[in-house]
Order: structure tokens, then sequence, then C-alpha cells
């Protein structure tokens, strides 16, 4: 018993030597300034694993918000460019068109129109004889279609002929039979609205014979189709129409045919693919000139069915 009292006391006293030895002191302040480091390491972490995890949801909304105030990129088929500068040229110059779009298909017209996909297509060079204008657009698949890209080419001492030689019949005016008209009339995309009659005239005489049945001037009825104001980004105003009719006496002769026209846009011609958002900031919102149609240009419509004239 006595032993243990005295082992109890050695310790003791051991234990409060060791508590007053400087080396000891200096090992536990050690020991404890590594705990508190390897907390605050923990801590650190934690933090850092929270602003990561609110930067991902705050990535997350911003594009959730962009995709709801953005539109969708549009790819647009580059434009047609012409093989010759407008201006003068002699008679019998040839004209290429091409786009720097692969794949891509170009429709023109080279009567004031605008040029749609049911325009004549491309497809080798395009002579000049006349005083001509030019106008074309490509579309390629999958993406929109171009600007419209237009060039005047002046023959010196040519006059385009605005005569037509009449259409002489047997007393029958046949289906498909080709009628060339004009505008009698002025429209503008800014005024015209869809269901809209305009009016145009036949611009030769109809025959049976030497008499003649349908005289040159007598007016025809076309419908308003399309009509759209100038958007942003430079688009241009559109005006479409679609031809219905013309009386002959008291006959009644269903037609086919119509055109469309477009304003002068004002964005720079593409180069190459040009990838555009739809966006409705300010700065973007340059708009294009209104579409006209000008009394006096040239129109084709062919009759619709098989129609007895009386003589």
């Amino acid at each position: 018993m006595r032993s243990l009292i005295l082992a109890a006391v050695i310790a003791s006293a051991s234990l409060c030597a060791a508590q007053d030895d400087p080396a000891s002191i200096a090992n536990q302040q050690a020991m404890q300034a590594m705990q508190q480091a390897q907390q605050q390491a923990q801590q650190a972490m934690e933090d850092a694993r929270r602003a990561s995890d609110e930067a991902m949801r705050q990535a997350q909304q911003n594009a959730a918000d962009a995709s709801q105030n953005t539109g969708p990129v549009i790819a647009f088929t580059a434009a047609p460019s012409f093989s010759v500068k407008p201006g003068t040229v002699a008679a019998g110059t040839q004209v290429r068109l091409s786009t720097r779009t692969h794949y891509a298909t170009i429709y023109y017209t080279t009567n004031g129109w605008t040029p749609t996909t049911s325009s004549k297509r491309y497809r080798g060079p395009i002579t000049i004889q006349s005083t001509t204008q030019i106008q074309a657009i490509a579309i390629a698949p999958d993406m929109a279609r171009s600007q419209l890209s237009k060039a005047t080419y002046v023959v010196r001492d040519s006059k385009p002929s605005s005569e037509h030689a009449a259409i002489v019949t047997d007393g029958i005016l046949r289906a498909g039979t080709r009628l060339h008209l004009i505008t009698a009339a002025s429209a503008t995309s800014e005024k015209a609205q869809i269901g809209d009659t305009m009016l145009l005239s036949l611009n030769q005489d109809v025959r049976i014979g030497d008499k003649v049945v349908i005289p040159r001037g007598t007016l025809v009825h076309a419908t308003i189709t399309q009509s759209d104001h100038p958007g942003a980004l430079g688009v241009p105003g559109n005006l479409a129409f679609e031809v219905d009719f013309m009386n002959a006496g008291t006959k009644k002769i269903g037609l086919n045919g119509g055109e469309s026209i477009e304003g002068q846009p004002h964005v720079g011609r593409a180069a190459g693919i040009s990838m555009i958002p739809v966006i409705g900031f300010s700065g973007l919102a340059v708009h294009g000139d209104q579409a006209e149609i000008k009394p006096g240009m040239a129109v084709k419509a062919t009759v619709k069915q098989d129609t007895p004239l009386n003589p």
C-alpha cells in the first residue's frame, strides 16, 4: 500500500515538473496551433465549395435569362455577287453570279421585281443586250435567304421595248396563254394591307383574226397577299400580290401570276456566312426602306382555263 502511494506521489510530481518544463509547454502550444490550422483549412474548403456551388447556380440562371431575352442565332446565306461592275457596258456583255456559301442556289430577275424561289434559277452567264437591272438572291440548305443584290447595266442607245405583239386567237383564249401586263397604280408597304385590290392593265391586244376583242389597257385585278413594314437590323419592307382576273365584256377570265418586291436594305452585304443574333438592342434597330410598286412595271400572267371570246 505504501508503495502505491509513493508511486502516485512520484507521478504527480513528474506531471507537475513536465507542466513547468518549457519544452513541454512549447510542444503543447505547437499541437494546439496545428489543430487550429486544420480547423481553419477545413472551414476554408467548405466556404470555397459553397461559393463554387453558388457561382454555378448563378451561371445557370444567367444562361436561362439570356435564352429568354435573346432570339436564336440565324445563319444567313451569303448574298450573290456580280462578275461585272454595274454601270455602262457594251451590248453582249456576260454577267456571272456567285455566292461564297457552298451548295447555295441563286435565283434572279431582270424585270424589276424581287426574285423568289419561283424565279429563274441561275445556271450560267446572263447576256446583257439592253439596259437591264439584275436582282438576285441565294439560299442554301438549313440557312436563311440571303440579302438582295442588285446591279444595273446600261447599254448606250438601247431602249427596252414596252410594246408586245397582239395575241391572235381562233375565238378561244387557251389555258396557259401568257399575257403581258403592267401595273396601273402605285402601292407601298407603308399603306397597303393584305387583301387590298391592286389594279394592273393588259399591255397588248387580244384578237380574233383582225378584230380586237380585248384591247390593250383592259384592267386586270390583283390582290395584295403580303405587306410587311421594314424591320430591325436593316430589314426592308416587302410587298407581294397575286393576279386574279380580267373582264372581257361579259366574260371573267381567271388568271395566274404574281410578283413581290422589297425596299432597299440598310445592312452591309454578308461576307461568307454571317451569324446574327436576333436581339432588340436599340443600337441595332436600323430599319430598311419601304417597298414600293410603281405604275408601269411589267408583270406576266397566264390564263387559267379555256375561255370562249365574244367576237
